[in-house]
């Protein structure tokens, strides 16, 4: 027995996670020679026992526990100790746990404590017995991910006996064991509605001497950095064009896009495959709000181990979730269809936007003019009015740099023409010869932006019926935008038929958004949505994964990897840029080339040999 506490407190020792977890947790009836070996740790120490009530404490443990050390004669003995132990404050899934099963010879009961805590969310669990006959130890620890690729040396399908969601009365009536995985398979009734697992159970067998080999054993293995091939029950729908779905002849299917090429990358790193076959009826379907939440719901209780599609980051007081490193800044926003060019017979407010301009141009042309007048005054010795009528236009001559008409000859007003020549040279430069045309000009429309463009338009909003897009009713603005909204299923029926119809705003995620203001194109080729700034909420885009899952620290640290090294925004593919322009580009067409091959101006160079060629097999 002394021995066995001793080789306790070396798995504690030597596994200790390095983590700021700084406290052992234990609970039973271990001797004195295990906690004088545990001090090493130099951790403080909580115990507690089930013959008695711990204190009650109204502040939240300072920390986790980095280990915790149960001591249980049977089942029942393990069922006490492990309710009590889920009600401290220094519980946490993830710590290394070491159940001390004093009941020898009973590998079903190992089973049930390794499915039970499981259950529960723990994943790092070694469980330790000791034989008296043989004065040997025993340890065993576990994996759920059981597949043909990956075995242990002994397996057991393990199951809860009522549906995930109803509440365990007791262990023994509420979870179940067998030698044989026949009835938790892939597909299986246990496997989506029981959180029927397939255990793999390792054991080492250690005699006294031999207890010193425990320390080069790596018994806590992270479970999450390396699946061995097994097969996750999958929820899913297609939301393009970050979710695709592509369905072959031979039944299976193959998922790309951003979202898809991310859980493709990741199923390589962490060693996993993907099973669609929970969300094969529906993936297809057009978007649904109620679909998904109900999807989000069966996730959270296990009954699938994946959920493919990111969410919005914010707390779900009905649900348990683990947020993880954001996929993308998302949230609701309008999409409107772009301002249309207009043509404008005058435009004022150009006028007063550069007015200080033209009274500098006004001013420097009349001083310019003035020098011309005087110079021929000074030379004809006369002042006559044609001659201020020719000095005018040769005024205009240069400033437009052109060669003037009869001049004035004297020495300083040639020194005169070459500074004013070079001076309107440079500003020419300068300026890269730019005009502003007050008459006849076509401009932008004003583009929809804030809240109150929206009501001033007063078109129709459709989007989803779900409480995330409605605003909240504090203020007038709010109310009018919420009574102009009608709910509708299809999201992207809305995008389609804003192609030909322009009053309307639609309701749409801004990461598609703003995707589909890009991608999105019109008949003619053209860009044709536009989102505005303001919008009914922002969040982060995110995956979750169920309460403390094993898959969350893993995947968070390959999603940091993702975005630092830019594949998201790459599997994201947008096609064009933002094109938003103050005069007309209008993209060639068919209709181009049909004019361009009815010109016959083609000449027998190659290539217009083969541009005629390329149209030829085009038409």
């Amino acid at each position: 027995m002394k021995s066995l506490t001793v080789l306790l407190a070396d798995i504690a020792i030597v596994n200790r996670r390095n983590n700021d977890w700084n406290n052992v947790l234990c609970i039973g009836h271990l001797p004195d020679r295990f906690y004088n070996k545990i001090q090493r740790m130099k951790f403080t120490h909580a115990v507690t026992n089930v013959d008695y009530n711990d204190h009650e404490t109204e502040e939240d443990a300072p920390s986790y526990s980095n280990t915790i050390v149960i001591d249980c004669h049977n089942m029942t003995h393990f069922e006490m100790s492990v309710k009590k132990i889920l009600k401290n404050p220094y519980w946490h899934p993830h710590a290394n746990i070491i159940v001390y099963y004093r009941e020898k010879d009973n590998m079903l009961d190992v089973a049930k404590i390794f499915f039970i805590l499981w259950f529960y969310k723990a994943c790092n669990i070694v469980i330790a017995q000791f034989d008296r006959d043989d004065n040997s130890f025993f340890v065993h620890n576990f994996s759920p991910f059981i597949s043909e690729k990956y075995t242990l040396q002994r397996h057991f399908g393990c199951w809860k006996v009522k549906y995930l969601g109803s509440p365990v009365r007791s262990f023994k009536t509420s979870f179940e064991c067998e030698e044989t995985c026949d009835n938790v398979t892939l597909h299986s009734a246990y496997r989506a509605n029981n959180l029927g697992t397939c255990l793999g159970i390792d054991t080492l067998k250690l005699s006294f001497f031999e207890r010193q080999h425990i320390k080069q054993v790596n018994l806590f293995e992270d479970k999450g950095s390396n699946l061995h091939g097994y097969t996750l029950r999958t929820y899913t729908v297609e939301v393009p064009p970050f979710m695709m779905i592509d369905e072959h002849e031979n039944g299976t299917f193959t998922i790309g896009g951003r979202d898809g090429s991310i859980w493709n990358l990741l199923s390589k790193l962490m060693n996993f495959s993907i099973d669609l076959s929970p969300s094969v009826d529906d993936m297809k379907k057009p978007f649904n709000f109620e679909l998904t939440i109900q999807q989000v719901f069966s996730y959270t209780l296990r009954k699938g181990d994946l959920y493919l599609i990111p969410i919005y980051q914010f707390d779900i007081p009905v649900i348990q979730v683990d947020n993880t490193f954001p996929v993308k800044d998302s949230g609701v926003c309008f999409a409107a269809h772009r301002a249309k060019f207009s043509k404008i017979t005058y435009d004022i407010n150009l006028f007063f936007e550069n007015y200080v301009f033209l009274l500098q141009f006004f001013f420097c042309f009349l001083s310019v003019w003035f020098t011309f007048v005087l110079f021929s005054a000074i030379e004809r010795r006369e002042l006559r009015f044609d001659q201020i009528g020719k000095d005018y236009l040769n005024c205009l001559r240069n400033i437009l740099l052109i060669s003037l008409y009869k001049p004035p000859q004297l020495w300083s007003f040639r020194v005169f023409l070459t500074i004013s020549i070079w001076s309107f040279f440079i500003l020419s430069f300068a300026s890269q010869a730019a005009i502003i045309s007050f008459f006849t000009a076509l401009k932008r429309g004003k583009e929809v932006n804030t809240f109150e463009d929206i009501i001033e338009k007063g078109y129709p909003i459709e989007g989803m019926a779900s409480p995330d897009v409605v605003l909240p009713d504090t203020e007038e603005k709010f109310q009018k935008i919420n009574s102009k909204i009608v709910p509708i299923l299809d999201i992207y029926g809305c995008i389609q038929r804003m192609n030909n119809e322009t009053h309307l705003f639609c309701l749409i995620d801004c990461a598609i958004g703003r995707y589909l203001e890009r991608n999105l194109l019109n008949e003619y080729g053209e860009q044709y949505l536009h989102i505005p700034k303001d919008r009914i909420h922002s969040y982060y885009l995110n995956i979750i994964f169920p309460k403390h899952s094993v898959l969350t620290e893993r995947y968070n640290k390959y999603m940091m990897i993702f975005i630092e090294a830019g594949l998201v925004h790459k599997w994201e593919q947008y096609k064009f840029n933002q094109i938003k322009t103050e005069g007309i580009v209008k993209p060639l067409n068919m209709q181009d080339f049909k004019e361009y091959k009815d010109q016959k101006r083609i000449h027998s160079d190659p290539l217009s040999s083969s541009l005629d060629k390329i149209i030829k097999k085009t038409l």
